[in-house]
């Protein structure tokens, strides 16, 4: 066995017996035998930490015993694993869509021969360890509507546009409300529901006609006609998430909460920021939703709560606010209404000097990686805990 394989740490997902067992004597044949097998395709989010846990980077995926299932979890592995995809068919359409997703290879019968070829042309080309995610994807959502999750998603994509100084989109899936375009007076011809009936054959040409620009962002809003129905599928946000990432550095997707279209895109986010005011009515319903979330879809170290509009006077206080969530708030967002209300009459971004504007572009940093200490360094900053 060369020095280049004798780094590799394989994961094999593979419901297929018999295919799982192929892979098992192709890998002995190469010398691999510390290998992790899973026998079920894994839920949302757990990928990355069995992974870590288990020392793995490099990730063979069964594709064909269950597409629909198995091509979402492409992305996610992606982001810490070299993923070869496994399939028996010599599919061309399949083949390209499985490296769009994220996948490095394709592999159709995972022989010895074979196994050794892939693995010695990965060892000269990659790295064996993670490659570096191409963007930082965002989904913002209410714990309940009218907590302001829109409002800080669309400040949040202009903060990270100045903190970043590259590429950010912003997407609108909130058909119901369209509060994106509404807080940039936005007058779009095209909207998500263009991109998702063309998901499966966009490219730069399309895409450039679909996006509209506003304070330095690349905007997708949702449709301006709110009767106008976004049906969304797993697969297209896959493949939609997909494409952005490689062409954004940042992606903030606002989401109008559980069970609507944009809650697809939940599961494939890096972060999900769930957004509460500090009624206690807010608080009940982002609780509940905050465990749906968990049970169902997100991984819990993904999922980040945030306390909008806080005003002590006119709700719980921060303590009472912990005790309601069971979690001490990654973030709290002060309320200032005068500067919300100001840049809405104009259509441009909240003052940056102002409490709220301190406060969102403290929070642009932190999730960018560019404060280490945010909860030193700010009164309203937060590290998540842990349920008590």
């Amino acid at each position: 066995m060369t020095a280049a394989r004798q780094h590799w740490k394989p994961l094999v997902i593979c419901p297929n017996t018999a295919m799982a067992s192929r892979i098992r004597s192709a890998l002995a044949e190469q010398g691999l035998e510390d290998v992790s097998f899973v026998q079920q395709y894994p839920g949302a989010g757990v990928i990355g930490g069995f992974a870590a846990q288990h020392g793995c980077n490099i990730c063979f995926l069964d594709i064909s015993s269950d597409p629909d299932r198995s091509l979402l979890l492409i992305p996610e592995a992606a982001r810490s694993l070299q993923v070869v995809a496994l399939n028996p068919r010599k599919d061309a359409d399949i083949i390209l869509y499985c490296l769009r997703l994220g996948a490095c290879e394709f592999l159709s019968e995972p022989t010895g021969e074979e196994i050794r070829n892939l693995l010695d042309r990965l060892g000269r080309n990659l790295e064996p360890a993670a490659a570096p995610k191409p963007s930082l994807a965002i989904c913002v959502m209410p714990g309940k509507p009218g907590s302001g999750a829109s409002t800080l998603a669309t400040y949040l994509a202009i903060e990270l546009k100045r903190c970043a100084a590259s590429k950010v989109l912003l997407v609108d899936t909130d058909a119901g409300s369209g509060s994106v375009s509404f807080l940039l007076k936005l007058k779009p011809a095209f909207h998500l529901a263009d991109a998702v009936r063309d998901w499966n054959r966009m490219d730069d040409d399309l895409w450039t006609r679909l996006a509209v620009q506003s304070h330095g962002l690349d905007v997708l809003p949702a449709p301006d006609d709110a009767g106008i129905r976004v049906e969304m599928q797993p697969r297209a946000a896959v493949e939609l998430l997909a494409f952005w990432r490689q062409h954004y550095e940042a992606i903030v997707v606002d989401v109008a909460g559980t069970h609507t279209a944009g809650e697809e895109f939940a599961p494939l986010a890096d972060e999900v920021l769930l957004v509460t005011s500090n009624d206690l009515a807010a608080l009940h319903s982002t609780r509940r939703a905050r465990e749906w979330l968990e049970k169902n879809s997100v991984d819990p170290s993904h999922l980040k709560l945030l306390v909008s509009r806080y005003a002590p006077a006119a709700g719980l206080r921060r303590d009472e606010v912990e005790a309601a969530l069971k979690a001490q708030p990654y973030a709290v967002l002060p309320h200032d209404f005068d500067a919300v209300q100001a840049a809405l009459l104009e259509g441009k971004p909240v003052a940056p000097g102002s409490p709220f504007g301190r406060a969102v572009h403290s929070l642009a940093e932190r999730l960018l990686g560019k404060q280490q200490s945010a909860a030193k360094r700010s009164s309203f900053f937060g590290l998540l805990g842990a349920r008590r």
